[in-house]
């Protein structure tokens, strides 16, 4: 590859040679560098390919039996979260406030795996390859007004103001309905929960060029500058004295990521401690079509 200066950079891509729907597939690291002579001159280039099967199968039984794990864990959590919201609501019977107490802080850490076993699922699709299942056209404001109307009531039990505007009539895209809401439901959920009671999380769509831009601003607890290249990295956390009590799984920025690129979109994220997190996301917007068809 020639860069601006003139100069030649080695570049390294993965290769798969087989057929994907059958077993005995190779995988392949290929790297390749510029030769020159003593004074310079390009000579031509050198490749070297290394079998990386064994390392992909590993990674593949890694991704399989997480998969397997998390579904098998998935439906018994989900039946005793059920049942403590049964005795919370008093539908078993009279409970004290210290059982109240006590019963809840257990419900918040089993909805917490919950979570986590969420996330193992969608990061398991994502290394498969199959996290987008189907691609249609979409109006990115109506999905974002319907994840804000569902988010709304986790905004009103910390009195956060929880508002969407956009100047758009229109902001038609492609993409996988379930995985775009996905992206927005952790934004939001994410921007709820590190803003402090009587906050305020803001949403906002529309255009840069030929992208929707939408941001999701809080007036949280920020995030350190250190901190802000490694969020969408799988599994960290932020770890302050203000968000130790937040519980996350720290796959949830990385989930996103791997969403937005499969859209072919981009996003960024600026903070200041103190003051709030702004994320701003960028997808491609449908060109030359104006309304939606019958």
């Amino acid at each position: 590859i020639e860069g601006r200066d003139g100069g030649y950079a080695c570049i390294s891509q993965e290769l798969t040679l087989g057929d994907e729907l059958k077993r005995g597939r190779v995988f392949l690291r290929a790297h390749t560098c510029p030769i020159r002579n003593d004074s310079g001159e390009l000579l031509g280039s050198v490749s070297v390919l290394q079998d990386i099967t064994p390392l992909k199968e590993l990674d593949q039984m890694k991704a399989d039996f997480i998969a397997m794990v998390a579904h098998e864990l998935r439906a018994p959590l989900a039946a005793v979260e059920q049942q403590l919201v049964v005795v919370l609501n008093r539908l078993a019977g009279e409970i004290t406030a210290k059982q109240e107490e006590l019963l809840g802080r257990a419900k918040e850490r089993i909805k917490g795996l919950l979570d986590l076993i969420k996330d193992l699922l969608d990061l398991s699709k994502i290394e498969a390859g199959q996290i987008i299942q189907y691609k249609e056209r979409l109006s990115l404001s109506e999905v974002i007004q319907k994840v804000v109307d569902l988010m709304k009531p986790e905004a009103q039990a910390k009195r956060i103001d929880l508002q969407f505007a956009t100047p758009l009539e229109e902001s038609w895209m492609t993409g996988d309905r379930n995985a775009i809401e996905g992206v927005f439901t952790n934004l939001i959920s994410n921007a709820i929960k590190y803003t402090p009671e009587g906050g305020k999380v803001s949403i906002s769509l529309g255009e840069e060029g030929d992208f929707l831009k939408a941001t999701v601003s809080d007036t949280g607890v920020g995030i350190p500058k250190e901190d802000l290249p490694k969020v969408f990295d799988r599994f960290y956390r932020v770890k302050t004295p203000r968000t130790r009590q937040v519980v996350g799984t720290g796959l949830g920025l990385s989930i996103v990521k791997s969403l937005v690129d499969a859209h072919l979109g981009r996003i960024a994220i600026e903070s200041e401690v103190g003051k709030g997190t702004t994320v701003t996301v960028l997808f491609p917007k449908e060109m030359g079509n104006a309304s939606m068809p019958s």
